[in-house]
């Protein structure tokens, strides 16, 4: 009786055993998340849209178990601890994750994933990228050419954002039109580099000077009467920057110029200030013939006291101080301010206006 027993509550534990494998589940441990509520969201990066499709809480020593009785579909994901979010990138096949690390981590990509191939692909290249172990220009080609297209299809809305980066959202669209034909996001996605396309070549249109184009010449004064050019910097990557003293989003971006000007500069990277302080036609007419030259050396020298205020350390500041009616500005098409260009090293307009992703933009051309 005993043995028969103990076969029948073998039997019933292999039973519960067996339920307790099906499904999907997320089973995490977060130091420092005792007792916060936890989410696994369903998302959508193109449209920045999520779902909730099942919630549950962290114990007092940061531990949970998010499960579903069936697997989700293919697709992206996230666990979403208190105010902090992992992302998991699904082929819809996946039964059991690991996660695990420190709440405080997690924005900085500090944690460990298991049981996901494709989340740990992502997690591993961001890890590295913000690690500076790879460089904006590695990660582009590896989002457009290796990546597996979902990954890369994440990573290019979140690091590669705006038109400059065109060509690397419409590789990732291609692949992953061949990879997911019938997956929701690969439509979704096609749309989006469809409008980004269409608003690529509508800016294009518009623009006096174009991408790909030659940098036109500039040769103005700058502070002290030499003569400036711009082609004198062909072989280093150039942002030429149309500013003001007066302009106060100009003076608010050029701590940012200046970050990226002392980070890459011994690389190969430098600016080319156009000021478009003076005097034009128009405000000529408040002064009389005799104050004019006094008002002159007033808009020289706030523009000089500027450049020292902000701290814009490179050479090449020019300016004809003709204000909207410099000549630098008509060549270029500039009508307001700040406007920047930048221009790579063979002297082509690369990217126009490029302030969101400077840096991006900058490293990936070095």
């Amino acid at each position: 009786m005993t043995k028969q027993i103990f076969f029948l509550l073998a039997i019933i534990s292999l039973m519960l055993g067996a339920c307790q494998q099906g499904g999907f589940n997320v089973n995490g441990e977060i130091t420092d998340a005792s007792n916060l509520s936890v989410y696994f969201d369903r998302v959508n990066p193109i449209s920045n849209t999520t779902s909730v499709i099942a919630k549950t809480e962290t114990n007092g020593r940061g531990k949970f178990n998010l499960h579903l009785e069936e697997l989700p579909e293919q697709g992206v994901y996230r666990v979403r601890v208190g105010a902090k979010s992992i992302y998991l990138i699904l082929e819809g096949t996946e039964e059991d994750i690991v996660v695990s690390g420190s709440l405080k981590d997690i924005s900085n990509f500090q944690y460990s994933i298991t049981g996901s191939p494709l989340s740990e692909e992502y997690t591993d290249k961001i890890k590295r990228y913000l690690t500076d172990q790879i460089k904006v220009q590695q990660l582009g080609v590896y989002v457009a050419e290796e990546a597996n297209p979902m990954v890369g299809l994440v990573i290019a809305m979140q690091r590669f954002g705006g038109p400059t980066f065109t060509a690397i959202h419409q590789a990732v669209g291609s692949r992953l039109n061949v990879s997911y034909p019938n997956m929701g996001l690969t439509q979704d996605y096609k749309s989006y580099v469809a409008a980004m396309q269409r608003e690529y070549a509508k800016s294009q249109a518009k623009q006096k000077v174009r991408i790909g184009e030659m940098a036109p010449e500039i040769a103005l004064p700058d502070v002290n009467g030499k003569i400036r050019k711009l082609s004198d910097l062909r072989g280093q990557v150039v942002l030429l920057d149309f500013w003001a003293s007066w302009c106060g989003p100009c003076r608010k971006e050029n701590p940012n110029v200046v970050r990226v000007y002392d980070k890459y500069s011994p690389k190969g990277f430098t600016v080319f200030s156009v000021s478009l302080d003076g005097l034009d036609s128009r405000t000529r007419k408040r002064y009389s013939e005799d104050q004019i030259p006094n008002q002159m050396r007033i808009q020289k020298q706030r523009w000089t006291q500027a450049i020292k205020k902000d701290n814009l350390k490179w050479a090449n500041h020019v300016s004809d101080l003709k204000k909207w009616e410099s000549a630098a500005a008509a060549t270029y098409g500039v009508s307001s301010i700040p406007r920047t260009f930048l221009i790579d090293r063979d002297g082509k307009i690369a990217a126009i206006n490029p302030r969101r992703n400077l840096e991006q933009a900058v490293s990936q051309m070095l």
